[in-house]
């Protein structure tokens, strides 16, 4: 059993070099790097458990000793391309990580089914058994996205203020020597969603697939295209799923702080950041103890709590104080819908796997059915206020099949998760739960053959519990809204977007910042490395 409960620690210090606000793996990110650097680093808490949205644990009252994520199912690939893993030496400190791929298998109902691979060509080879023109644009726009992946990705893994380091430039070169792949990607920066897919292909299987592989936002906006790049992450480096569940990654990050010296300490909520003059001096619990940072403090809560909430109000000045305010949750009118479910025996998905006649066991991959017709109508009913009806699947997968030791002995366990439901619904989530829950699940017992017949219990989690869960504003599990206008310098907001804020000694990090939400680590990274070059200034 994946154990986030941080072994017993001595009193919370009254004097520390940082103070970080937030144990999930970015806070923990930031403290390995602080500390192996040689600062004191105390990181402190409101929750029980560290690890925040990658927490794993028994939350079933009839199933003790199933074990769920959660959160987030795996580590995205910019996690792997962080290079956080082998930087920290996280195999010493027990993180086990098993690759899968591929990322994404689209069902339908017939029984047929197109897997997206790792390797392009291997899809494109499954999507010619549907569309031969089909297979020939699926290479054409793997080819353009692995041209903007090296920019792209070289971006994410620097300061989104300082963008040109060696990597950079390289990518631009390489761009550079094939204009004809980047010219063939003009449509992508300017089209909607739904649009570039209808143009772009003709069977339902794939735009399908990109529609629920990147579900962030109504798809008939313009410049909603964009949202398709994640198709190139997973194409650049396989998702990995943590042994132990995703909690491994938190937990093993936990003990390389302390074995830096760092030290986490958990049902330590903070209440406010105390300041003097334009520097910050203390972190104050909710018990009304003081801590007081020598070098600096780092927040990787929702940037919203910690602007709007932590900081004192007249901190910021009036322009700053307003785009603090204005950080959009809300602006896709979408959050969460989380279902667990423990299983007493192992769900079938022969039928589908009989048409592939192939050794994949679909148990083991984020699978998803709905058509791009019933995604996109779904996003136009949430922004109704409306509940979707079918609510489409993004991702429905058998963790236990990936790996065992998250269920017992001749059980399993069920996770799916849904982006595409309304976060100000006209119906209020406690009205509509046990119906959405019906719903969804007999859905997806066409699919995962038993699951309906092998139930012990369950777990329905909509915006509002994950927002009480995880201390979540509007249930955004991306801390702020994913739109095109809220990345790089811009996220969370223009002038807020470079880690430092204009309080010495105080930075932002966390899902809410450069550059993505996810398990990648990298915000946490980041904004370490921008507290350490300022100590050297």
């Amino acid at each position: 059993m994946t154990s986030t409960t941080p072994e017993p620690t001595p009193a919370v210090p009254r004097e520390t070099d940082y103070v970080i606000i937030g144990a999930g793996h970015n806070g923990l990110t930031a403290g390995c790097y602080l500390a192996r650097a040689g600062h004191q680093v105390t990181v402190v808490e409101a929750s029980p458990k560290i690890g925040g949205m990658t927490v794993t644990s028994p939350i079933l009252e009839k199933a003790p000793n199933h074990l769920f994520n959660e959160g987030a199912i795996q580590a995205t690939g910019i996690f792997g391309l962080s290079g956080i893993s082998e930087e920290l030496q996280l195999h010493k400190y027990g993180l086990q990580m098993i690759s899968v791929d591929p990322a994404h298998v689209q069902l339908a109902p017939d029984g047929s089914s197109l897997a997206i691979w790792r390797d392009a060509s291997k899809t494109a080879d499954e999507l010619r058994r549907f569309s031969p023109a089909d297979a020939r644009a699926f290479m054409e726009l793997s080819n353009g996205l692995a041209q903007v992946m090296r920019i792209v990705v070289a971006y994410m893994k620097t300061h989104p203020l300082r963008p040109f380091t060696k990597e950079m430039f390289k990518a631009l070169a390489s761009a550079v020597c094939h204009p004809k792949h980047l010219w063939g990607m003009r449509q992508f920066a300017v089209a909607s969603q739904t649009e570039f897919l209808e143009e772009t292909f003709e069977s339902d299987l794939i735009k399908g697939a990109l529609a629920a592989m990147a579900a962030f936002s109504q798809m008939r906006l313009d410049m909603t295209a964009w949202a398709i790049i994640y198709l190139g992450v997973v194409q650049q480096v396989p998702n990995m799923m943590p042994v132990g569940g995703t909690g491994s990654l938190p937990a093993a990050l936990h003990r390389c702080l302390t074995a830096h010296g760092g030290t986490v300490h958990t049902n330590c909520r903070a209440e406010e950041l105390v300041l003097a003059g334009d520097r910050v001096t203390g972190v104050r619990l909710a018990n009304d103890q003081l801590i007081r940072p020598r070098k600096g403090v780092l927040t990787t809560c929702n940037p919203v709590i910690t602007l709007n909430e932590l900081l004192p109000q007249g901190t910021l000045d009036h322009k700053l104080s307003a785009r603090a305010k204005n950080i959009p949750l809300r602006k896709t009118h979408a959050t969460s819908l989380k279902i667990n479910v423990a299983l007493d025996g192992h769900v079938s998905m022969r039928r589908h796997e009989k048409w592939r006649g192939n050794d994949l066991d679909l148990r083991r991959h984020l699978t998803a059915w709905h058509t791009l017709e019933e995604q996109d109508a779904a996003w136009n009913a949430v922004v109704r206020g409306e509940w979707p009806d079918p609510v489409p699947v993004n991702c429905a997968m058998i963790p236990s099949a990936v790996d065992p030791s998250q269920a017992p002995e001749g059980g399993s366990t069920f996770y799916l998760w849904s982006g595409v439901i309304p976060v100000t619904p006209k119906e209020p989530w406690e009205d509509v739960r046990d119906k959405i829950g019906d719903s969804v699940l007999r859905d997806c017992a066409q699919y995962y053959e038993g699951l309906d017949s092998l139930e012990i219990d369950r777990a329905v989690l909509g915006g509002p519990d994950i927002e009480k869960r995880f201390n979540a504003p509007a249930g955004n599990v991306y801390h702020v809204d994913p739109l095109i206008t809220r990345f790089g310098p811009l996220k969370p907001a223009p002038g807020l977007g470079g880690y430092r804020l204009p309080i010495k000694g105080l930075y932002l990090s966390g899902a809410g910042t450069h550059p993505v939400g996810g398990v990648c680590g990298l915000p946490g990274k980041l904004a370490a490395q921008t507290a350490m070059r300022d100590l050297e200034n």
